[in-house]
């Protein structure tokens, strides 16, 4: 599991973490990035979110549009205004009237109106960060991305602007950008999900159309919160739940009875998992990593956690 993960880390410049809310992306964002710096990576984690969760994780006390930087690890939150204020800047406009004029209320309601407009600024954000910035740049980027739907919205983002009939700078940087996200040498993506019946459906539904809009590369699913017997031997669980939560009520312990139907559950879904992708060919050789249900996490993130994170998973 680390080994093939250590790869990807190693190898890409970019990796995108995507899959329905709530079930542990960012969680699972920040342990790649702590890996990718133990790897000896130069490692930025980027977030677009009101309320700022990549800090408490990584050891940042506050997270700003600017990136910020210790040791081999930095962290940002890009905001819409400050994407758009940085391509004007670093592409179109360099005058003190800059501020000026992003100030201006309607034109920033006027940016923020466009369809897909922020989505494209946050894209090229990522590209100037990774290929243009005069700074140091990051050897890798690691983005805790939007939710399942609006990050196919941000996927598909770059054809809807090259299709639109637009012409100027704008096309041509939108261009270089998706020629970017298409380099499967440089750019992945991964999709969070856990082992629940709802999530998997959504899932099996989900994946054909993100792997076939997406300009980004899938490179594998993570089954996030996996019980251990479930990582290590998904199809072994042969008793029926029946049978499960008879066997916990014998031992009178209420805790057995609940990890068993917790267990059974998974297991149901990983078989439904496994259905699903045998009649979708685009998902037939993606690889599943399980990452083990760890609880609660200590702020920041340890190696020790990290290690026992990654390396308690099994694929595929």
């Amino acid at each position: 599991m680390v080994t093939a993960i250590d790869t990807l880390l190693r190898e890409r410049k970019l990796i995108l973490v995507t899959g329905k809310g709530g079930i542990g992306k960012t969680l699972v964002s920040c342990m790649l990035a702590r890996r990718a710096v133990a790897l000896g990576r130069r490692v930025l984690v980027v977030e677009q979110s009101s309320v700022a969760q990549i800090g408490p994780l990584l050891g940042f006390a506050e997270i700003g549009h600017e990136e910020q930087w210790i040791g081999l690890l930095g962290v940002a939150n890009f905001s819409a205004a400050g994407n758009f204020r940085d391509y004007v800047s670093n592409h179109l406009m360099k005058s003190h009237l800059l501020d000026v004029v992003l100030s201006n209320k309607i034109v920033h309601s006027l940016f923020t109106a466009i369809p897909g407009f922020g989505e494209l600024m946050l894209l090229g954000r990522l590209y100037f960060a990774q290929n243009l910035s005069k700074k140091t740049r990051p050897d890798l980027i690691i983005m805790d991305s939007y939710a399942s739907g609006h990050f196919l919205s941000l996927m598909t983002t770059p054809d809807a602007v090259l299709q639109s009939g637009l012409a100027g700078p704008i096309v041509h940087h939108t261009t270089a950008v998706k020629k970017w996200l298409e380099d499967k040498n440089q750019c992945s993506m991964f999709y969070v999900a856990v082992a629940e019946d709802l999530v998997i459906s959504e899932a099996l539904e989900f994946l054909p159309i993100l792997a076939e809009k997406s300009p980004v590369n899938l490179a594998g699913i993570v089954m996030n919160r996996s019980l251990p017997e479930l990582a290590e031997a998904p199809t072994a669980q042969k008793e029926g739940v029946q049978d499960a939560l008879a066997f916990g009520a014998k031992l009178g312990n209420l805790a057995t009875q609940f990890m068993a139907a917790r267990r059974e559950r998974q297991r149901l879904a990983f078989k439904k998992y496994s259905g699903g992708i045998a009649r979708q060919a685009v998902l037939e050789n993606l690889p599943v990593w399980y990452l083990p249900e760890l609880g609660a996490v200590a702020e920041p993130i340890t190696t020790e956690a990290v290690d026992l994170f990654l390396g308690g998973a099994n694929v595929r």
